[in-house]
């Protein structure tokens, strides 16, 4: 498209009085502010990632609780079984199954304090964005004629 082919549509836009642009807010024919009734714009909530976190904390305990009783459960198995060729494969499968509750034990320790974390990121982001969109310039402050 070329430049001036822009320009003439940017002011042909801007002569329609009647095509108003809005973005994620309440049409202002319905009292709307630009914000859902009775709230002060789009917020976040730590709770919802603290109580992630502490599902995660709790899952990694209770995980580990869980393999050491499955290890414990198998101490001592060796000596009543032995020289039976399925002592090999329940040692394969006690072997496997430590490996993978460790992992989700380790998952679960790095989830709770990255997931204690985002309230304070998204906090800073929503500041951020927030200065970021309150430095432009809009005709008439950003209210309808």
């Amino acid at each position: 498209m070329a430049w001036d082919e822009w320009e003439q549509l940017k002011a042909s836009a801007a002569e329609k009085e009647s095509a108003r642009m809005q973005l994620n807010q309440i049409p202002a024919d319905q009292g709307g502010s630009g914000t859902p009734a009775g709230g002060t714009g789009l917020k976040h909530s730590a709770a919802p990632w603290n109580r992630a976190a502490t599902t995660a904390k709790e899952l990694g305990v209770s995980t580990g609780a869980s393999k050491t009783s499955l290890t414990n459960g198998h101490a001592g198995m060796a000596g009543g079984m032995e020289g039976l060729a399925s002592l090999a494969e329940l040692k394969s499968v006690l072997t496997s199954w430590e490996k993978r509750l460790k992992a989700v034990g380790d998952e679960c320790d790095a989830l709770d304090p990255a997931l204690r974390g985002v309230p304070k990121t998204l906090g800073g982001v929503d500041t951020a964005t927030g200065a970021k969109a309150d430095s432009v310039k809009t005709p008439n402050g950003g209210e309808a004629k």
